[in-house]
């Protein structure tokens, strides 16, 4: 609930006022048009950062079909949907020269608690996802990948999980100590207001929103470095170490924020505006992370460009002649093994004959050498069909492997042929993750 009118900053007495009388405490006009023209600037670079990211993202073939760029376009996109409504916010508080009004601080404290809590749970799915693939490889196990459902499904229980928690601040209700208010004026957040609301508020709300996720983060971190789960080289090497560095990134800047905003700056008009923006910010540092990844590098350069349409051409051509390939190579396999398979059976056959003539020459029956026979020849169809089977899947992984493995492979290819791979490199199938990574 918008306090109107608040308390100014220059009326309070320094020994007297509480720290919640401070937290909702007004600096002058001038100062808070000020500070809401700096924000909609920030807010209006992060927003169109990160909406050319996703729009990069989702432009592209190539990008959208991996699904590890999946989750780096939902993890963006509550830093999208934060920073978008808060240059709204901002622009409208600076042109009429105070707060809109109670109807938009409550919209603006759900988006921002919304944003909050999703980007920072799926910061966790993402470390969760990573710390699977790494216990994995070093366990020299097949890893499969996320399918497209479960990456949905994630965000789908990510983002009703974070709405959920952002409607509880705007209930307005009396067994719920919490509510919302205008900090320092300038944004409306989740605000402490008696001793009650400051135990609820950072005993539950904080570690429903936030402490939950970043122990977990913590927790991975210290495993990964603790079991060395990090290969030497590799895909997974670089896929971890660019995932990783997106959460801590994350979480290096999205913990001082809450803390100068929420913690020590009641007293500080400065800190807790260096806070908000800080936090901001966070979403641009995170966009220039997400594109030192090469794909999604491209995709976003073509998206600026406007050449998406030619790359994604170019992409399917190249899908189609591998899929080509594959399906010759396949056919190849087959009729391969039905000829081999067929000149044994075929050896298998005169064997029988000849060992139906000798039991009958020995007086033994002939339905009995001939049920042996039949059986022999069951086996040997039988071992034909899978052998098939085998040979076709072998091409398939090879060809796979061969066309969109990275040439920094190449040494733990050559390592696993000769079978002396150290105790310290973990040989990972790159053929498994090399539609997803």
């Amino acid at each position: 609930m918008l306090t109107i009118p608040a308390p100014r900053r220059s009326d309070l007495n320094a020994t007297t006022a509480t720290r919640y009388d401070w937290a909702i405490a007004t600096p002058s006009d001038s100062v808070m048009r000020r500070t809401w023209i700096i924000e909609a600037v920030v807010t209006f670079l992060v927003a169109l950062a990160c909406l050319t990211l996703i729009a990069g993202i989702l432009s592209s073939a190539r990008a959208r079909r991996k699904t590890f760029n999946l989750y780096i376009m939902l993890v963006t996109f509550p830093d999208a949907l934060f920073s978008a409504m808060c240059f709204l916010t901002c622009s409208t508080n600076a042109a009429k020269g105070s707060y809109t009004s109670s109807g938009m601080c409550k919209w603006q404290t759900w988006y921002s608690v919304f944003g909050y809590t999703a980007n920072i749970w799926m910061n966790g799915i993402i470390a969760w996802r990573m710390h699977d693939m790494l216990r994995a490889s070093f366990a020299r196990k097949r890893y499969y990948p996320p399918t497209r459902y479960q990456v949905f499904r994630d965000a789908v229980l990510v983002y009703g999980y974070s709405a959920m928690l952002a409607t509880l601040p705007i209930l307005n209700v009396s067994w719920l100590p919490i509510k919302e208010d205008a900090i320092g004026g300038v944004a409306c957040l989740p605000v402490e207001y008696d001793i009650a609301s400051t135990l609820f508020f950072w005993l539950l709300f904080i570690p429903l929103m936030i402490g939950i996720p970043i122990g977990y983060i913590c927790y991975v971190c210290y495993d990964v470095r603790k079991r060395e789960l990090l290969p030497l080289s590799g895909r997974v090497r670089f896929l971890a170490l660019y995932f990783l560095r997106i959460v801590i990134v994350f979480v290096g800047m999205w913990l001082p924020s809450i803390i100068f905003i929420f913690g020590v700056s009641m007293r500080n008009y400065h800190l807790s505006v260096w806070g908000g923006t800080w936090s901001h910010m966070q979403g641009l540092v995170s966009a220039a992370v997400c594109m030192s990844k090469p794909d999604v590098k491209e995709a976003v350069l073509n998206f600026i460009r406007c050449r998406c349409r030619e790359e994604n051409e170019k992409f399917l051509q190249s899908r189609r002649h591998r899929s080509s390939v594959v399906g010759f190579s396949v056919q190849w396999v087959g009729n391969f093994g039905r000829r081999s398979s067929s000149s044994n059976l075929d050896e298998l056959q005169s064997g029988c004959r000849r060992s139906s003539l000798e039991t009958s020459w020995k007086g033994e029956t002939k339905a009995a050498a001939s049920s042996d026979c039949a059986s022999k020849e069951q086996e040997g169809g039988e071992s034909r069909r899978v052998g098939t089977m085998l040979q076709v899947e072998e091409v398939k992984s090879d060809l796979a492997f061969d066309t969109e493995a990275p040439s920094n492979d190449v040494k733990e290819e050559k390592h696993r042929q000769k079978g002396s791979a150290k105790d310290g490199d973990r040989i990972f199938d790159g053929a498994v993750i090399q539609d997803h990574v």
